[in-house]
């Protein structure tokens, strides 16, 4: 079995801070950890040494000066108004007029979808988020677009119309 070891200052949750009356037993926190993955799955997440005498024939990929952390979740982000980030717009009516409506409508083409979603998921696994509830706009060719660019790169998504 080919296994990778992650070696990298580690953080990760193991429960909610607000469940307990210690919160910093909600995390655990490496130093020099050791990320271990087989096949796309996490089978351990130890001090590095550790990881290294309890999978010893695995390959070890360094990471300097990084923290390696849980994928954010994003519950609310809009996928079609990418290359309309910071749009000013005195009122909300005037804003989806002038902005938000035309740049959603480009979207009716799948070749336009397709170039924003590979743009997009490109900014949200940059930014460190891994899943996301996204939405598309009223064309089927939006969300077809982005699925198909999430599936390739095989992130968990949730996704769809918004009309």
């Amino acid at each position: 079995m080919n296994r990778t070891i992650h070696r990298a200052s580690i953080l990760h949750f193991k429960q909610n801070p607000t469940h307990t009356d210690r919160p910093e037993n909600a995390y655990q926190y490496f130093e020099d950890g050791g990320l271990v993955v087989s096949s796309g799955c996490i089978l351990d997440c130890l001090p590095f040494e550790d990881a290294l005498s309890k999978h010893p024939e695995a390959f070890v990929h360094h990471h300097e000066n990084a923290i390696l952390m849980p994928g954010f979740v994003d519950t609310h982000i809009h996928y079609p108004q990418t290359e309309m980030v910071a749009a000013y717009g005195e009122q909300l009516l005037e804003w989806l007029e002038t902005y938000t409506f035309p740049t959603e409508h480009k979207f009716k083409n799948i070749e336009h979808a397709t170039k924003i979603a590979k743009i997009f998921v490109d900014e949200l696994l940059r930014a460190g988020t891994t899943t996301a509830l996204v939405f598309g706009t009223v064309h089927p060719e939006s969300v077809d677009a982005f699925f198909k660019e999430a599936q390739s790169r095989n992130l968990r998504m949730i996704a769809g119309k918004v009309m």
